[in-house]
C-alpha cells in the first residue's frame, strides 16, 4: 500500500498544474465584471434627469438626513435638506477599492460637512464621503451602499421630482409632523415605538419593555413618510417605511396602524426652556441653572452650572425627557477636562461614552414642575447619581480639576440632583 502511495505521489508531481493561470483568468474576469458594474451605475447616474435622493446616516448619535444630488460623468451637484437653494459642485469618482466604491473625492461643504472635524467636534459628526456599493437593482434603480468609516447603510433612489421641490417638501412635512409615540397591535401582542425628532431614532418593541428588549431604529423624512434605514420585524411584520396620514393622526405600514399617545411625564423641547432652581446633596444648597437652546429640538446648554464651562443636555423627543452624559468641557495642554459620572454613594467614577442621567418629569401638570435626575442605566454595578469636573491624559485619569467649581462651589456635585421650574 505505501509503494502505491508513493507511485502515486510521483505521477501527480509529473501532472502540469494550472493552479498559475487560475488566478489571471479569473482576476481579469473579475476587473471585467467590475468595470461593466461601475459603467453601469455612472450610466444610471446621468441618466435621471431630477437626480438622485441620498438616505445618509453619520455617526450613530446624529440623525439621519437626505441630500439630493445630480450627477454628470465626472461632477455632482449636491443639495441638502437643511437650505434647498444652496448648491454645490464638485467631483465624484466611482473605483474599485476591494469592491465597488462611490467617493466624493474634491472637497464640497455640504457633503463632507458631517466628515469634517471642528474646534466643537475634533472627531466631526461620524460622516462619510465613501462609500462601499453593495447593490444596484436595475428594475427600481435603487442603489444600497455602506459608508466606510460609519459602516451604516445609506441608500440612493432616483428623484421623481425636482430635487429643491423635494427637499423643501421634507421641511414643510418635519414642520407639520409631531409624534413623540405610536402604538400598535399586531397578532395579539402590543407594541410601543417612542420617536426621537431629534436624532431621528425610535426605540420601538412590546409594552412595556425597556433597555436591550427595545430595538433602536434609524429613520429619515421624506415627503410624507418615514423610512428606515434598515428593515425591522414586529411580530410577523416587517417594515421599511411608515406612511403619515395627517387626518386620524396615524403612522402605517404593512397593513398596521400605529396610533399617536404622549408617554406619561413627557415634557416637549420649547417646555424645557427657562430656569431652574437646581438642588443637590439631598438638599445641601441650591442655586439657578437656566436651559437654553443649543440644537433646536434636539439638545440645550446648561448655563448657571459652572462659570468655567457651559454642559449640553440632550433631549429625547420620544419620551419627553432630558439626558446628561459623560462630556469633555475643557482642557488644558495634553489634559482633557470632563464631566464624569459619579456614584457619590459608592465613591466611584467613570468616563465611559454614554454613561449619565435621565431628566424625568412626574407632575407635568403644574408649571413649575420638578425635574428628577437619575441613574441610565449604562454604567453597570453602580448608579450615576452626581458629578464631578475630572482631568483625563489620553485614556488615563490624571486626578480632579479642583478649581473648576460648579454651583455646589466644588468640583464635585453630589447627588440628589433635581431642578424646578421658575414659572414665567
Amino acid at each position: 500500500m505505501k509503494k502505491t502511495l508513493i507511485a502515486i505521489a510521483a505521477v501527480l508531481l509529473l501532472v502540469p498544474s494550472c493552479q498559475t493561470f487560475e488566478p489571471e483568468i479569473f482576476e481579469e474576469s473579475s476587473a471585467a465584471r467590475m468595470t461593466s458594474f461601475l459603467e453601469s451605475i455612472r450610466s444610471a447616474f446621468t441618466a435621471e434627469e431630477n437626480g438622485w435622493t441620498l438616505d445618509y446616516y453619520p455617526g450613530s448619535s446624529y440623525a439621519g438626513t437626505t441630500y439630493a444630488l445630480k450627477f454628470t460623468d465626472q461632477y455632482v451637484t449636491v443639495r441638502h435638506e437643511s437650505d434647498p437653494d444652496e448648491s454645490e459642485t464638485s467631483t465624484y469618482n466611482l473605483k474599485t477599492d476591494d469592491g465597488a466604491v462611490l467617493s466624493f473625492d474634491t472637497y464640497n461643504s455640504l457633503i463632507h460637512m458631517y466628515a469634517t472635524p471642528s474646534s466643537r467636534r475634533y472627531q466631526a459628526m461620524g460622516g462619510d464621503f465613501e462609500f462601499e456599493i453593495r447593490s444596484f437593482d436595475e428594475s427600481t434603480k435603487e442603489i444600497v451602499m455602506v459608508g466606510k468609516r460609519s459602516r451604516n447603510t445609506c441608500t440612493l433612489r432616483p428623484l421623481k421630482k425636482d430635487a429643491v421641490e423635494y427637499l423643501k417638501a421634507i421641511a414643510t412635512f418635519e414642520d407639520n409632523f409631531a409624534f413623540p409615540a405610536a402604538a400598535a397591535t399586531i397578532d395579539g401582542k402590543e407594541y410601543e415605538g417612542f420617536l426621537d425628532s431629534g436624532t431621528r431614532s425610535m426605540s420601538i418593541g412590546e409594552k412595556g419593555a425597556e433597555g436591550d428588549s427595545l430595538q433602536t431604529v434609524r429613520y429619515v423624512l421624506t415627503e410624507n413618510s418615514l423610512r428606515f434605514m434598515k428593515p425591522f420585524t414586529l411580530g410577523d411584520k416587517e417594515f421599511t417605511e411608515w406612511s403619515f396620514n395627517a387626518t386620524d393622526e396615524t403612522l402605517s405600514g404593512s397593513n398596521v396602524s400605529f396610533k399617536k399617545f404622549y408617554p406619561k411625564g413627557y415634557v416637549s423641547y420649547e417646555d424645557f426652556l427657562g430656569s431652574y432652581t437646581m438642588s443637590y446633596g439631598s438638599g445641601r444648597g441650591t442655586f439657578t441653572v437656566k436651559l437654553v437652546e443649543d440644537t433646536p429640538g434636539s439638545s440645550f446648554k446648561m448655563e448657571g452650572l459652572s462659570k468655567y464651562f457651559e454642559p449640553v443636555l440632550g433631549y429625547n423627543g420620544g419620551r419627553g425627557r432630558l439626558t446628561w452624559e459623560k462630556q469633555t468641557v475643557g482642557g488644558s495642554g495634553s489634559l482633557e477636562y470632563i464631566l464624569a459620572p459619579w456614584d457619590s454613594n459608592a465613591g466611584y467614577l467613570t468616563w465611559s461614552e454614554g454613561v449619565g442621567m435621565i431628566g424625568y418629569v412626574e407632575d407635568t401638570s403644574v408649571p413649575n414642575f420638578l425635574v428628577q435626575f437619575m441613574d441610565n442605566g449604562v454604567w453597570e454595578n453602580y448608579k450615576v447619581s452626581g458629578w464631578l469636573v475630572w482631568s483625563m491624559n489620553g485614556d488615563s485619569s490624571a486626578g480632579a480639576v479642583s478649581s473648576w467649581t460648579m454651583g455646589s462651589g466644588s468640583y464635585q456635585l453630589p447627588g440628589d440632583i433635581t431642578m424646578t421650574k421658575i414659572a414665567q
